[in-house]
C-alpha cells in the first residue's frame, strides 16, 4: 500500500511511504475507514483551472525555464498533479487586464469578430498547456457579459440583461467563438450559458432568470449550434453558487427539450457547502455535476484555505460532482492582476453586498518582486485528488469513524483504488483502512491530507 502525505504546517508535501497491507487483525473495530468498491457512482471528468487573461499574462512574464516548470507541475501526472480540465472566458472577465469584446460596438452581424486580443496571452497559454497535458485537455468557455450594446443597461458591468433583439446574435457569437478557437487549434468542448447569472457585479456580469436561461437554450442557442454544425458542443447551465442549484435546475428543466440538450450543471462554492442540493439534482435529473469555480481571497491564510478546499472536494465528490475546474491557474502575490473590482455594492437575488477590492488566491502564485513561482498548500491539496484519480475513474463508497476525518474513494480505469483522507484534528488520529476485510493501520497527522493507493 502506497501512501502520500501532506502536512502544510511542517512544509511536508506528497511524502511517499509504503505500508504492508493487513498489518492488523481483520476483526479490528476501532478507528476504521471502510472502502467498498462494489458500490459505484459517478464517473470523473477531470481536474483543472481557468485560463484567464490575468493568468495568461502572469505566465507570459515567466522565463522559459519557469514556464516549463509551471506546465510540468500542473499538467504532467509524473512530475506534477495531472490537470486535464480547464475553463476560459468569452470576452473579458474580472480577471482580464481590461474590458474587451471580440467585435466592434454595434456590429450585430458579427463582421468584425476577431480573436486577436486572445492571441497575445490566452491562446499561447492554452496551447502550451495542451502540449504538456498527458490526457486530452477538456476545455469549456463561459461569458461574463455580452457587448454593452446588446444589453438593456448599455453596460458590461452591474448585471443588466440581454435584449430580446440580440438573443440570436449572441447565440451566433458563441458559435463564432468556438469555430475561431478551432481554427487556432483549440477545441472548446462545452460552454456555459453565463458565469454567475444572478450576480450584478461591479465587473462584467449579466442577469438571467431561470426562464431567461431556459428560453435562450431552447429558442436560440441550441438551434444556432445545430445550424452551425456544432450540435456536439455540450451545454452547462447555472455556473453559480450551490444554494439554488436544485430549484434553478428544476425550473430550467421544465422544458424536456432543454433537459435533454443540457450536459451538466455547474456550481461555485461562495454561498456555502449545500452539498445536499447537488445530491438532489443527481437524484432527480441524473445530470453531470461540475465544480466550475472556487477561490479564496489572497488575504486568507493559505493553510486554512487549503483545508477548505479539501472539505469542499470531499463533499462535492461524495455528492456526485464529477469534475473540478478551479479559478485562476496563476496569479501574482497580490492576487491579480484584475480590473474594476472596486468597492461598491452588489445585488444578488435582491440582497445587497459590499464589494471589496481584493485579489484572489491561486494554487500557484508568481511573486513579481522576487520573480519566483510559489506553490501554495492549495496546489498540493488539489493534487491529492488530481494526481492520482484518473479521468474515467468511478467514485466508490467509504465510511469513517470521526467527524474531523474526511474521506472519498475512487476506482481508476486501471483497477487501482484511490482513497483520499483529510484530518482537521489538532492531534494524531489512528486510521485503519479496511478493504475486502483486510485491515491496514495508518496514522493521520494533525491537519493533514493523505492519498492511499490500494
Amino acid at each position: 500500500m502506497k501512501i502520500y502525505t501532506s502536512v502544510p504546517s511542517e512544509n511536508l508535501y506528497f511524502q511517499e511511504t509504503t505500508v504492508e497491507e493487513g498489518n492488523v487483525r481483520a476483526g479490528t473495530e476501532m478507528g476504521i475507514i471502510n472502502v467498498f468498491d462494489e458500490f459505484e457512482y459517478q464517473s470523473v471528468v477531470g481536474f483543472g483551472g481557468a485560463f484567464t487573461e490575468s493568468a495568461a499574462y502572469n505566465y507570459a512574464q515567466l522565463t522559459d525555464e519557469q514556464k516549463k516548470l509551471f506546465l510540468e507541475r500542473y499538467f504532467s501526472r509524473e512530475n506534477g498533479i495531472g490537470y486535464n480540465f480547464g475553463r476560459t472566458h468569452i470576452n473579458s472577465c474580472d480577471f482580464s487586464l481590461d474590458v474587451y469584446s471580440y467585435i466592434e460596438s454595434g456590429d450585430k452581424e458579427l463582421k468584425t469578430f476577431s480573436l486577436e486580443r486572445d492571441r497575445k496571452y490566452i491562446i499561447p497559454f492554452i496551447k502550451d498547456a495542451m502540449e504538456y497535458c498527458q490526457d486530452e485537455l477538456i476545455l469549456f468557455a463561459s461569458p461574463w457579459s455580452p457587448p454593452a450594446f446588446m444589453k438593456d443597461n448599455e453596460s458590461v458591468f452591474r448585471g443588466g440583461s440581454l435584449k430580446e433583439e440580440y438573443k440570436e446574435c449572441w447565440a451566433r457569437y458563441y458559435a463564432k467563438y468556438i469555430k475561431a478557437m478551432a481554427e487556432e487549434g483549440i477545441t472548446i468542448s462545452a460552454i456555459s450559458i453565463q458565469n454567475e447569472p444572478l450576480a450584478r457585479q461591479s465587473w462584467e456580469s449579466c442577469y438571467y432568470s431561470p426562464d431567461d436561461e431556459r428560453e435562450f437554450i431552447e429558442k436560440y442557442l441550441s438551434p444556432v449550434l445545430d445550424d452551425e454544425g456544432l450540435s456536439d458542443i455540450k451545454i452547462i447551465i447555472w455556473d453559480h453558487n450551490k444554494e439554488r442549484v436544485y430549484d434553478r435546475t428544476k425550473k430550467i428543466f421544465s422544458s424536456k427539450a432543454v433537459e435533454d440538450r443540457v450536459w451538466a450543471v455547474g456550481h461555485h462554492w461562495y454561498s456555502g457547502n449545500h452539498f445536499e442540493g447537488m445530491r438532489l439534482v443527481h437524484e432527480k435529473f441524473g445530470k453531470v455535476l461540475l465544480s466550475t469555480e472556487n477561490c479564496g481571497s489572497i488575504n486568507e491564510d493559505p493553510i486554512a484555505l487549503a483545508e477548505r478546499y479539501g472539505k469542499e472536494l470531499v463533499g462535492d465528490f461524495n455528492n456526485f460532482t464529477a469534475g473540478l475546474c478551479d479559478w485562476n491557474l496563476l496569479l501574482s502575490e497580490k492576487g491579480g492582476p484584475f480590473h474594476n473590482r472596486s468597492a461598491g455594492t452588489t445585488a444578488v437575488a435582491g440582497i445587497v453586498f459590499e464589494d471589496k477590492a481584493a485579489g484572489c488566491h491561486a494554487p500557484i502564485l508568481y511573486n513579481t518582486e522576487t520573480r519566483e513561482l510559489v506553490f501554495t498548500p492549495i496546489y498540493y491539496y488539489i493534487g491529492h485528488f488530481s494526481k492520482f484519480v484518473q479521468r474515467g475513474a468511478v467514485r466508490i463508497a467509504t465510511t469513517k469513524y470521526a467527524e474531523n476525518i474526511y474521506t472519498v474513494a475512487f476506482k481508476n480505469p486501471d483497477g487501482s483504488i484511490v482513497l483520499v483522507m483529510m484530518s482537521t484534528s489538532h492531534r494524531e488520529l489512528p486510521a485503519v483502512v479496511r478493504h475486502n476485510d483486510v485491515c491496514t493501520k495508518l496514522t493521520m497527522q494533525p491537519h493533514s491530507m493523505m492519498t492511499v493507493i490500494l
